[in-house]
């Protein structure tokens, strides 16, 4: 899994006020410019957890599973993305949402799949840094 890629891709984004911009387009917020989240990553189980704290709207949770396990349910305030499913739809040309993208980009192996991947999710600065990050 090219989880090191991610977490520095994502600390670069950090570090550059690219967040909510990530943020909104990856997960589906509506973030504005002035409003903050607080991102917490972290590999469980050799899984990848996304925590988002955002104090914007009634101070929302949410975490977001990157798993190769396919038997676990998603909730009200937990989605898990099954990275293998991600990239069979990918490769299908089945795309349901720039969040299965990233589970692509995850897995993917090909720097020709990963460029393909980053070029469908982003058109600017963050497109650059994933680009960055994980083609090898």
């Amino acid at each position: 899994m090219n989880d090191e890629c991610f977490r520095k891709s994502l600390i670069e984004i950090t570090d550059k006020n690219l967040l909510n911009n990530f943020v909104n387009e990856i997960f589906g917020y509506d973030l504005k410019n002035d409003q903050y989240v607080y991102i917490q990553y972290k590999i469980v189980h050799e899984n990848i957890v996304i925590n988002i704290y955002d104090n914007s709207y009634n101070n929302r949770f949410k975490a977001f599973i990157f798993t190769t396990n396919s038997n676990l349910e998603s909730n009200g305030d937990i989605k898990y993305i099954n990275i293998n499913h991600c990239y069979n739809s990918y490769k299908n040309n089945v795309i349901d949402s720039k969040l299965d993208l990233i589970g692509s980009l995850l897995i993917s192996k090909s720097n020709d799949e990963k460029k393909e991947i980053i070029s469908k999710l982003f058109d600017n600065d963050i497109k650059n840094i994933l680009f960055k990050y994980f083609i090898t």
